[in-house]
C-alpha cells in the first residue's frame, strides 16, 4: 500500500515552530549541497566530560519549513552527558525555493562536515549518530542508508522521531522529489549491514502512519539489522518535542539508548 506523508503547513507550524529553550555554544558555516553557506549549531561538552559520541539532528518540517531550534533542548541534554550535538540548518522550499533532494544533499554535506571536524570537537568518527524528526528523520535515514559518493563513512546509528522512512508515491511527494520518490525512500534501501535504528513514534500519528515504521523495522530485522521501535499509545505527530507531555520520557529513552 502506498504511504503518504500528508503534512500541512498548519500542522508543521503547530508542532515544530516553538520558542527555543536553549542556545548553541557556537555556530559555524558549512557548505551545502550547492556550495551555499549554511549554519551549523554546535553544542560541545566540557573537555573532561567528552564521551567521544556525537549526534547530528535534522529538524522536521516537510522539507518546506522548520528550524534547527527544534532539537536544541535535546542537544543541551546530550551535552550534559558528554555527547557533542550538531543541529544544521538546511535549505527548505519556503525560504530558498528548493526541494527535498536539495535538502538531502545539504544533510549529506552536514554529516561530512562533522566527520571532517572530529578532532576539533573531541568526537570519534565511529560514534557519530544521525537523527531527526518527520522529514528530518527521513533525511537522517537517507544519509545512513542511501548510497552516496559524498558519504565516506557510515554513521554509528539512526535516532528517528516519527520519521518518514516510507515516503510513498503521491503526486505531492513526487513533486518534492522531482518524480523520483522511489529513489529517495529509505525503506527501499533496507539491506544487511546497515547502521541500527532507534525509533520513537506515536501510534495515533495521522501524518506519518505508525504502520510505516512497523514495516520498516520488520524489514530491518529480516535483513539482520538492529531496529528498536518505541510506540507511544494515543500520541500524534510531534509528540516528542520539548514542552510536550512525553518529552521527558522520550529523552530518558534516548539517553539510555546512547549509554549502551
Amino acid at each position: 500500500m502506498t504511504r503518504i506523508l500528508n503534512i500541512s503547513v498548519g500542522i508543521i507550524f503547530a508542532l515544530i515552530t516553538q520558542q527555543a529553550l536553549a542556545s548553541s555554544d557556537e555556530t559555524y558555516k558549512y557548505s551545502g549541497g550547492d556550495g551555499t553557506d549554511l549554519t551549523m549549531h554546535v553544542f560541545v561538552p566540557e573537555e573532561s566530560k567528552h564521551s567521544g559520541k556525537a549526534v547530528i539532528f535534522y529538524f522536521g518540517g516537510g522539507w518546506r519549513v522548520g528550524s534547527p531550534e527544534q532539537f536544541f533542548p535535546f542537544c543541551l541534554a546530550l551535552k550534559a552527558r558528554g555527547i557533542a550535538c550538531f543541529a544544521p540548518d538546511y535549505r527548505v522550499s519556503s525560504r530558498q525555493g528548493t526541494d527535498a533532494i536539495d535538502a538531502l544533499h545539504d544533510a549529506q554535506s552536514a554529516y561530512q562536515w562533522v566527520v571532517s571536524k572530529v578532532d576539533k570537537f573531541g568526537v570519534s568518527k565511529s560514534q557519530i549518530y544521525v537523527g531527526g524528526g518527520s522529514a528530518g528523520g527521513h533525511l537522517a535515514a537517507a544519509v545512513a542508508m542511501i548510497p552516496s559518493k559524498s558519504i565516506t563513512r557510515a554513521p554509528a546509528g539512526m535516532l528517528l522521531f516519527n520519521p518518514g522512512v516510507d515516503i510513498g508515491r503521491s503526486a505531492r511527494i513526487q513533486g518534492l522529489f522531482r518524480n523520483q520518490a522511489e529513489q529517495y525512500s529509505p525503506i527501499e534501501y533496507v539491506r544487511p549491514s546497515l547502521p541500527g535504528a532507534w525509533i520513537v513514534h506515536g501510534k495515533a500519528d495521522e501524518v506519518v502512519p505508525y504502520s510505516t515504521v512497523v514495516d520498516f523495522c520488520q524489514r530491518m530485522d529480516l535483513a539482520g539489522n538492529a531496529c528498536e521501535l518505541l510506540g507511544f499509545d494515543d500520541a500524534g505527530h510531534g509528540f516528542f518535542n520539548a514542552r510536550r507531555p512525553a518529552y521527558d520520557e522520550v529523552l530518558s529513552a534516548l539517553l539510555a539508548h546512547l549509554d549502551k
